[in-house]
């Protein structure tokens, strides 16, 4: 009788195992506006793909009554021993501001019970986002303080700028499977928002691409298409409660053996969804852009970096097209043209927070002590130290451009305190989540100061 019982114990743990715990790597993406979520979550194949899958997502604002449900697409990836597929599902007829729960079911399995809360669409919403780089699956620092963030809903929106895993192929994507199931309790949650670094440029990108949901077409969404060709990675842009985000791939600047046509075309949307964000502007004050690669360096020896001057002039002033004739598609007088007003980026493994800055000239705000008090110039932060494999590089002092440099680990909140101020804190993982760093960006109307005149 006791065996039976045991025999019963192990069978009923390995069905609900099975079943409940079955389906991994689950997260979430915004879609085309604030009645749009996307759910992804992978599924590894060991030996073949078939396409019979039925895969669907029922979703609702009770626990008990998950009364819509959609189905999802599937898209098979190869790469080498690398197989498995990722499904997608667009979940639609949303309200704003709303806590929804959400389960997957995939053939006979059940994910466990999720949830989310939809992105409030007026103009007195004040979101508050993490914004980190380059954190990895061995050494992620920043994991347990951004969980312990969501759990206390102190996060509306996470930004992922470029460096995942270390690497998303590695080990046959058992590094990347590892990784995704490592920030599904902080991407299940809230959405997850991404863009490339160099770390995701094996076979063009394609392990990054296959794991992640960007929708490409906001501005102009073509709701016909199934959601597998809306999506775009590499570059894509949202608004948010007073600001428009730009995300966009450094990417593309140095891995021209993929192409060259990409860069122009980035070039071209990019100055699109600027004049855009401009027009947009009295609803939407705010315009913060977010890559990889920063255009001012402060890490020695990198080789994208100029040692002499500190700039990755690829991006600031423009590349030479199949490597020759003038620099063309630089990013730094289009940002100031357009009146950018924040940049983020990570790749080097600190923080690093500049004074406004343009053409490697600062321009200090002049109605108080604050230089973010109606800067002159864009402001530029470098976060990339949320958990990377690498040890922090040497910083490089002999430019005044810092003004504050932190090698702990750890990411950066933004939040709006209203339409025209944010809030800016750098959290230290080494100082057990304290803000180790914190400014005040101030402007009083929709435009920049620069944008004056």
């Amino acid at each position: 009788m006791k065996l039976l019982s045991i025999l019963l114990l192990i069978i009923f743990c390995y069905c609900f195992v099975n079943i409940v715990y079955g389906i991994k790597q689950v997260h979430i993406s915004l879609g085309t506006d604030e009645t749009e979520m996307i759910v992804t979550w992978i599924k590894p194949n060991k030996h073949y793909y078939h396409s019979r899958f039925n895969a669907s997502v029922y979703y609702g604002k009770s626990k008990t009554s998950l009364n819509q449900t959609v189905k999802a697409k599937s898209k098979y990836f190869k790469d080498g021993k690398t197989r498995y597929t990722t499904f997608r599902a667009l979940m639609t007829k949303l309200k704003p501001g709303t806590k929804y729960y959400y389960r997957i079911k995939l053939d006979s399995k059940k994910s466990s019970l999720f949830k989310f809360k939809t992105m409030k669409n007026d103009e007195n919403f004040l979101p508050r986002f993490a914004i980190y780089g380059d954190l990895g699956y061995r050494n992620a620092k920043s994991m347990p303080y951004l969980k312990k963030d969501v759990h206390k809903n102190l996060i509306d929106v996470i930004f992922h700028i470029g460096d995942f895993a270390y690497d998303l192929n590695s080990k046959n994507g058992r590094i990347g499977h590892k990784f995704m199931k490592l920030i599904e309790p902080i991407a299940s949650k809230v959405p997850y928002m991404t863009c490339p670094g160099n770390h995701e440029r094996h076979d063009n990108f394609s392990h990054y691409d296959s794991r992640f949901s960007m929708i490409g077409d906001r501005s102009q969404p073509i709701h016909s298409d199934p959601i597998n060709k809306r999506l775009n990675n590499h570059f894509h842009s949202m608004t948010i409660g007073p600001a428009t985000i730009i995300l966009f791939s450094t990417e593309y600047y140095y891995y021209t053996k993929y192409g060259w046509q990409q860069i122009e075309h980035q070039y071209r949307w990019l100055e699109q969804e600027l004049k855009l964000a401009n027009e947009n502007r009295q609803k939407h004050p705010w315009i913060i852009v977010m890559g990889h690669r920063p255009f001012y360096c402060v890490k020695v020896v990198d080789r994208s970096c100029d040692n002499q001057t500190m700039e990755r002039k690829e991006i600031r002033q423009g590349i030479r097209m199949y490597e020759k004739g003038e620099r063309q598609y630089g990013l730094e007088d289009l940002f100031f043209k357009y009146g950018v007003d924040i940049q983020f980026y990570g790749h080097e493994h600190f923080y690093a927070r500049f004074f406004p800055i343009y053409k490697r000239k600062m321009y200090n705000g002049t109605k108080s002590n604050n230089p973010y008090d109606h800067p002159g110039a864009p402001i530029h932060i470098t976060t990339g130290s949320a958990g990377s494999v690498k040890s922090h590089p040497v910083f490089h002092q002999s430019d005044d451009w810092v003004t504050k440099y932190l090698a702990d680990y750890g990411y950066t909140r933004l939040m709006f305190e209203d339409k025209f101020r944010i809030r800016l804190q750098q959290i230290s993982v080494d100082q057990n989540g304290k803000a180790m760093d914190e400014i005040e960006i101030i402007k009083s109307s929709s435009k920049p100061n620069w944008m004056h005149g």
